[in-house]
C-alpha cells in the first residue's frame, strides 16, 4: 500500500511503473474470504511440493553430496585438454611419471580404447622434475627447503639433513621445556589453520623442551629441575667452543654431502675437487682450524701440516680448471684468457677464506643464543624483583615469558634458517630444480 500526497500522484506512478508495480483496488470482505482460500490452497502447493523435493533429495542423497567433485573433475579435464595438443580425432600429452608408476601408466591403454602410451626412459630437452619422498617426521620441513628452492634432478634432497641439524640448533639456540611444551599445545591448534606450520612448531616445541632438560631451564627458571647437561649461563666460553666445534662438523657433513652431489650425480670434478665449496675448500677449512689451535696453544697436528694444506688448497683452487679439463681430457683448459682466468681465480682465494672464517664465527650465534635465552628471563625476574614480587611480579614474569616465546622464538627461528640457508647449503646445494606436480587423478563417483 502507497501513502502519499495527491500532488505528486503522476511522479509516484512513473516511479512505480519502471518497478512493476502493478496497481490493485481493494478487496473487499467477499475478496479477502476467497483471497484467503486460495493462499491456504497455494500454502499446501508448497507443502506438497517441498515434501516432493525432501523425497527426491533423500533418494539421490549420494548422487548430490558427488556434484562439487564431478565438478571438479570436469574443470581439471578442461584444464588438461589445454595443454595437450589436438586435432580432429586426436590428443597427445607428454608429461613426467614417477618410475614406481611406469608399469601402472602404461596399463592406460587396455584401459581406454584408442590410446597409445609410449614411455622414454629421459628427455633430452630439460631435466627432469623432483619428486620430494620424505617420511612424515622430515616432511613438513619441505617446506623451508622448498622457500629457498626446489632441489635438482641430480642432487640429494637435503630434506632429511636440514631437519636433523635445523631441530638441533633450535633446540640448542631455544632450550627451555616449559615454552618448549607451549610450542607443542600451540602446534595443535595451528594444525587446524595450517598442517605444515603445526607440525613444525610441533617439531621445534619437542626440540626446545628436550634441551631445555639438558639445561634444567623450566620457563626461565633454573632451580625447579635438575640440569642434566649444562647451564649455558654459568659457562659461556663453553657453550661458545662447543656451539664453534658444532659448527665445524656440520660445515664438515655439508662439504662432504656437496663433494658426493657434485663429483659422483653431477660429475663436476672442476668444483667437486677443485672448487671452494668442493674438496679444496674443505682442505681449506681444515687447515684454517689447525692454524688458529696451533695459535691459542692446541696442537693436534704442527703448524706446519696446516700451512701446506693451507697452501695445497690454493693451488688446487687457482688452477682447477686446468687441472680438472686436464683429468677429464677435454679442451680447452680455459673459457677464457688466461690472464683474465687467473686474476678471477686469484680474487676466488680471497672470497674462499673470507668464507670460512665468516662460516665458522656465525656458528658462535648459536651458544651467543642460548646465552642470551637465559639472560633475557633474568631481566625479567629483576623487573619483577624491583616491583616487589606478588601478584604484580607474577604477571612481570608471565608477560615476559610471552615476549621471550613470541620475539626470541622468532628471532631464533630466522637464525636457524640463516646458518641453514647461507652457511650450510652454500656447500652442498644449488636449490635450482622444479617440484613433480603431478596431475592427481580424481575420480568420477557419479
Amino acid at each position: 500500500m502507497l501513502v502519499y500526497p495527491k500532488q505528486v500522484k503522476e511522479d509516484i506512478n512513473r516511479a512505480v511503473n519502471t518497478m512493476g508495480f502493478i496497481d490493485k483496488e481493494t478487496p473487499d470482505s467477499d475478496n479477502l474470504e476467497t483471497i484467503n482460500s486460495k493462499l491456504e490452497e497455494t500454502n499446501e502447493e508448497i507443502k506438497k511440493l517441498e515434501e516432493k523435493i525432501e523425497s527426491i533429495k533423500n533418494e539421490n542423497s549420494e548422487l548430490i553430496e558427488n556434484i562439487p567433485y564431478s565438478i571438479d573433475y570436469y574443470e581439471k579435464s578442461g584444464q588438461i585438454k589445454d595443454k595437450m595438443a589436438k586435432g580432429d580425432k586426436y590428443f597427445y600429452l607428454s608429461g613426467w611419471v614417477p618410475k614406481s608408476k611406469v608399469d601402472d601408466f602404461k596399463q592406460l591403454e587396455n584401459k581406454y580404447d584408442k590410446t597409445k602410451v609410449n614411455v622414454n626412459e629421459r628427455s633430452y630437452s630439460q631435466q627432469p622434475p623432483t619428486k620430494l619422498k620424505n617420511n612424515i617426521l622430515f616432511r613438513p620441513f619441505e617446506f623451508l627447503v622448498n622457500m629457498y628452492g626446489a632441489p635438482n634432478y641430480n642432487e640429494i634432497d637435503p630434506t632429511p639433513f636440514f631437519a636433523i641439524t635445523y631441530l638441533l640448533l633450535y633446540g640448542m639456540m631455544f632450550g627451555d621445556l616449559g615454552q618448549g611444551l607451549v610450542f607443542v599445545l600451540l602446534s595443535f591448534y595451528v594444525d587446524k589453520i595450517n598442517k605444515t606450520f603445526g607440525g613444525l612448531i610441533r617439531r621445534i616445541g619437542i626440540s626446545s623442551s628436550i634441551f631445555g632438560l639438558m639445561y634444567g631451564s623450566f620457563f626461565g627458571i633454573e632451580t625447579l629441575i635438575p640440569t642434566l647437561l649444562i647451564k649455558p649461563f654459568d659457562n659461556i666460553m663453553t657453550v661458545l667452543i662447543a656451539s664453534v666445534a658444532f659448527g665445524v662438523l656440520l660445515m664438515v657433513i655439508s662439504f662432504i654431502i656437496g663433494i658426493y652431489n657434485k663429483v659422483k650425480k653431477q660429475h663436476n670434478i672442476e668444483e667437486g675437487i677443485f672448487g671452494k665449496e668442493g674438496l679444496a675448500g674443505l682442505m681449506m677449512m681444515v687447515s684454517f682450524i689447525l692454524i688458529i689451535l696451533n695459535i691459542v696453544g692446541k696442537n693436534p697436528l704442527p703448524m706446519p701440516v696446516g700451512i701446506v694444506i693451507l697452501v695445497l688448497s690454493i693451488i688446487m683452487i687457482i688452477f682447477k680448471q686446468p687441472l680438472a679439463r686436464r683429468l677429464e681430457g677435454s679442451y680447452p683448459l680455459y673459457d677464457s684468457s688466461k690472464g683474465d682466468y687467473y686474476v678471477e681465480s686469484s680474487f676466488s682465494i680471497v672470497e674462499a677464506l673470507l668464507s670460512v672464517f665468516s662460516n665458522l664465527v656465525s656458528f658462535t650465534r648459536v651458544g651467543a643464543f642460548a646465552i642470551n635465552h637465559v639472560g633475557l628471563y633474568m631481566a625479567f625476574e629483576v623487573m619483577a624483583k624491583l616491583a616487589g614480587g606478588g601478584i604484580l611480579g607474577v604477571i612481570i614474569l608471565i608477560l615476559g615469558n610471552i615476549l621471550i616465546i613470541g620475539l626470541e622464538g622468532m628471532i631464533v627461528f630466522i637464525q636457524g634458517l640463516r646458518l641453514e640457508f647461507y652457511e650450510m647449503f652454500s656447500k652442498y646445494y644449488e636449490g635450482n630444480g622444479r617440484k613433480f606436480r603431478p596431475i592427481r587423478e580424481i575420480k568420477e563417483r557419479l
